[in-house]
């Protein structure tokens, strides 16, 4: 669902009906993929960033929604390709107006605030850059628990309480983009999710759901921008399961499940993912299928023409028979244990995450201390020691000892940035 109108309080959506095929440039490679979506009572389907083939009975609005007929409460498993790199092209003008479209209750200090930005900026994108500089500089937090807002819940949030979600953080800087004269407009849907390894596929949760902003520019069309992730990862309060104090999460990105603290927990998940495994495969295999092609597979296994009693008789016993399989292999991968050297080095990068030297995805570990002695000169003679005793451990040919081990552990548990 795309937001297009703000009463200052709540989005609304606007139905953009396409007057002819809506169309967008990419030179991309289209990525396909297939989606089984849970019953649900909307009639959205969800794809990847921007559809180039979906079902026949679905219809893509200009603002690039999608929407199947009789898709409501069932089961529906469809094919799609998107390209995920592209140009929207040129904004109509009512999609001009919408995206300009301002409640009555913006404030003075939000105008000044905008109007600060666009002395200091050179064009529309500049202006993007210095809002999500704002939030990054600012004292802003991540939380699912913000305060309360009345009246004004943009302003407030901006100047005030300056703690929220997502939907927050979409609302407000939508909000100022459109005081800049840039057309923005909210965007819901879900961001990541969880790899099932049993099954090969992506499961994604309502806990995925997430709002973001897009914007118009003229070198880009539509451009995604999320504002909430401008938030500094030291800055997100994590939910009550956590413990505040533990050094080992503190500054580090937001997790939303609940850490598997003992052997039981880890295998009531792996069961859990084993489970739902077996039961997508059951839909795409047997109940997505039609009923010839469940009659042609049920005649190639030896059991004739199947009634639906058949079927359920089938799927028990195929069951009974997958069950042992499924607690040997969770055995298996309950069994395996962390690496203790692995375990102390992301411990000792966390503790110089909250100094705000964060290690970049792409960092090794000498390169990471090169920059943090470069940052921080005081710290080269306690970071020297743990990087060589890492590297030894890690890339060495022997791949050390238990007593190189034991060390290298005392180094870490010492080290204070």
């Amino acid at each position: 669902p795309v937001m297009w109108h703000s009463d200052g309080a709540r989005w609304t959506r606007v139905r953009l009906r396409p007057r002819e095929p809506v169309s967008y440039r990419s030179s991309a490679p289209a990525t396909a993929y297939r989606i089984t979506l849970e019953p649900s009572p909307n009639n959205w389907l969800f794809t990847l960033d921007l559809p180039q083939q979906f079902p026949a009975n679905a219809t893509l609005l200009a603002d690039f929604q999608l929407l199947g007929k009789e898709v409501r409460d069932r089961r529906y498993r469809y094919s799609a390709s998107s390209r995920l790199s592209y140009h929207t092209g040129p904004l109509s003008e009512r999609q001009r107006r919408l995206g300009l479209q301002l409640p009555d209750n913006i404030t003075p200090r939000m105008r000044h605030l905008v109007e600060q930005w666009q002395r200091q900026a050179e064009g529309p994108r500049a202006v993007v850059r210095q809002a999500l500089d704002f939030f990054r500089r600012e004292a802003f937090y991540y939380t699912l628990n913000p305060p309360l807002l009345e009246q004004n819940p943009a302003d407030q949030f901006l100047f005030e309480s300056r703690r929220g979600f997502c939907e927050h953080y979409a609302t407000s800087f939508t909000l100022l983009m459109r005081l800049a004269g840039i057309p923005a407009r909210v965007v819901t849907g879900y961001q990541g999710g969880e790899i099932n390894p049993l099954g090969d596929y992506l499961i994604v949760r309502q806990s995925d759901a997430h709002a973001w902003s897009e914007v118009w520019l003229e070198e880009s069309g539509w451009t995604r921008i999320d504002p909430t992730a401008a938030v500094a990862p030291e800055r997100i309060e994590r939910p009550f399961e956590f413990d505040l104090q533990d050094e080992e999460t503190t500054g580090l990105p937001i997790n939303f499940s609940a850490r598997e603290r003992d052997l039981l927990q880890r295998a009531w998940r792996q069961l859990g993912l084993g489970m739902d495994a077996v039961n997508a495969n059951w839909h795409r295999w047997i109940l997505g299928y039609s009923r010839d092609q469940q009659r042609r597979l049920m005649q190639w296994l030896g059991m004739g023409n199947p009634s639906d009693r058949m079927l359920a008789l089938a799927m028990v016993v195929c069951t009974g028979l997958l069950l042992p399989l499924l607690f040997l292999l969770l055995r298996r991968r309950v069994a395996a244990r962390p690496d203790p050297v692995q375990r102390d080095y992301l411990r000792f990068c966390q503790r110089l995450a909250r100094q705000g030297l964060l290690r970049l995805p792409h960092e090794g570990p000498e390169d990471f201390a090169r920059r943090v002695i470069a940052r921080r000169p005081e710290l080269g003679p306690s970071v020297e020691p743990i990087i060589r005793a890492y590297v030894a451990l890690r890339y060495g040919r022997q791949g050390g000892n238990t007593e190189q081990q034991r060390h290298f552990h005392q180094l870490v548990r010492r080290f204070r940035a």
